[in-house]
C-alpha cells in the first residue's frame, strides 16, 4: 500500500554532492562497461533503415546524451542474477528503444519544443515523421525481441507495451481535466513508467525464475520513486535551470498534468484545488501567470516535503525487494540506485 499524505513522519534525507553522484553512476557503469557498449552498438542497429529519415529522427532523440538508466538496470540485473544469455544485449537495447519511442510520441502529444537541451524530432523533422519514427521503433522492439524465441520474452514485452500505452492515455485523458485521486496518480505512473523499468530489471524475463517478482517488484518501486523525482524537477527542486532538468519548470503544469506535488497540495487546500480547476478547465497549456500562481502555492505549502518523502519510501521498498539476491557488487550497486534516482538533478 502506498503511503498517503496523512502518514508522513520521516524527514527527507539530505542530497548527496552532485560530484558524488556522478562518482557513484560511474562506477555502476564500470560493472558492466563492456555490456553497456555491446548494447549501445546493438541500439544503432535496431535504428538502422533504409529510410534515413527514421534513424536521424530517432537518433536525435537517443543519442543526445540520455541516461541509458533502462540498459544500465538491465545488465546490472543479469550480472545480479547471474544471466550470460547474449539476448540480455538486446533487451537491454529495447529497454532504450522502447523508452525512445514514447518519448517521439509525447514530444508530439504535448506539443514539445526541446527535448535534452535540442529541438525536438518534431521540430525538426515534423510530427508526422515523429510519430511514426515511435512506430517503427515500437515495431523493430518487438520483432527484436520475437528473435530471441523466448516465448515469455515476447509476451512480457507486449504486455509492458500495452500498459505503456494505457497509461499514456490515461495521463492524457485526464490532462486539464477534473482532479484526479492518488489511486488513478499510481496507476498512470505505474504503467506509464514502472511497467518498463520493471521489464528491464526483469532482464525482459531472461532472469531465473526465482528471482523474477524480486526483480520486478525492485523495478515498479523504483519506477515510482523515478516519476515522483521527475515531478518534483517539475517545480524546481533539485535544479533551477532548464540545462540541468531538461526541462522548464512548470511544464508538466502548463500542459494540465496532474503530478503529485500538486495533488498533494490541493487535497490540503480546497481553494487551490478550485483555482486549479477552474485554470485547467479552459485546456492546457496554462497561461504563464496561471502557472506561476499554482506553483507559488504548491511550493509554499507541505507537498513537496511529502512528495520526497513518498518518494524516499518507494527508494527503500525497492532497495529492500533485492534481498532473496544472492551478494554481489552488482547487486550493491542496484540497492543504492534509488537512492540515487531520487537524489538526482536531471
Amino acid at each position: 500500500m502506498h503511503p498517503s499524505a496523512t502518514d508522513l513522519s520521516s524527514t527527507a534525507r539530505p542530497s548527496p554532492p552532485a560530484g558524488a553522484q556522478a562518482a557513484f553512476l560511474a562506477q555502476c557503469i564500470r560493472l558492466v562497461a563492456a555490456d553497456l557498449a555491446d548494447a549501445e552498438t546493438r541500439l544503432r542497429d535496431l535504428m538502422h533503415s533504409d529510410v534515413t529519415v527514421i534513424p536521424d529522427a530517432a537518433g536525435h532523440l537517443a543519442f543526445a546524451g540520455g541516461k541509458r538508466l533502462r540498459p544500465l538496470l538491465a545488465l546490472l540485473c543479469a550480472r545480479a542474477t547471474g544471466v550470460t544469455d547474449p539476448h540480455r544485449i538486446t533487451v537491454a537495447a529495447v529497454g532504450e528503444l522502447l523508452h525512445t519511442a514514447t518519448l517521439l510520441h509525447d514530444d508530439v502529444i504535448d506539443e514539445g519544443e526541446f527535448r535534452r537541451g535540442r529541438p525536438c524530432p518534431r521540430i525538426v523533422h515534423g510530427n508526422g515523421i515523429s510519430v511514426l519514427t515511435g512506430d517503427f521503433c515500437l515495431a523493430r522492439s518487438l520483432q527484436a525481441v520475437a528473435q530471441t524465441a523466448h516465448i515469455d520474452a515476447v509476451q512480457s514485452m507486449a504486455d509492458t507495451v500495452m500498459r505503456m500505452a494505457e497509461g499514456e492515455v490515461a495521463q492524457l485523458y485526464g490532462a486539464g481535466g477534473q482532479a484526479l485521486d492518488r489511486a488513478h496518480y499510481d496507476m498512470i505512473i505505474e504503467r506509464k513508467t514502472a511497467t518498463l523499468i520493471a521489464w528491464c530489471a526483469t532482464v525482459g524475463c531472461f532472469a531465473p525464475p526465482q528471482y523474477r517478482e524480486p526483480l520486478r517488484r525492485f523495478g515498479l518501486e523504483l519506477g515510482y520513486a523515478f516519476q515522483i523525482a521527475d515531478d518534483l524537477l517539475d517545480y524546481g527542486i533539485r535544479a533551477s535551470a532548464p540545462s540541468q532538468t531538461g526541462k522548464v519548470p512548470g511544464q508538466d503544469l502548463r500542459e494540465g498534468k496532474w503530478t503529485l506535488p500538486l495533488l498533494l497540495a490541493c487535497e490540503h487546500d480546497t481553494a487551490l484545488h478550485d483555482d486549479v480547476l477552474a485554470a485547467f478547465g479552459g485546456g492546457p497549456p496554462l497561461s504563464d501567470e496561471a502557472a506561476n500562481d499554482i506553483m507559488r502555492r504548491v511550493l509554499a505549502s507541505d507537498s513537496v516535503a511529502q512528495a520526497r518523502t513518498i518518494a524516499d519510501r518507494h527508494a527503500d521498498a525497492a532497495a529492500e525487494a533485492l534481498a532473496p539476491l544472492p551478494p554481489s557488487d552488482a547487486k550493491e550497486a542496484l540497492q543504492q540506485i534509488p537512492n540515487y534516482v531520487v537524489r538526482r538533478t536531471h
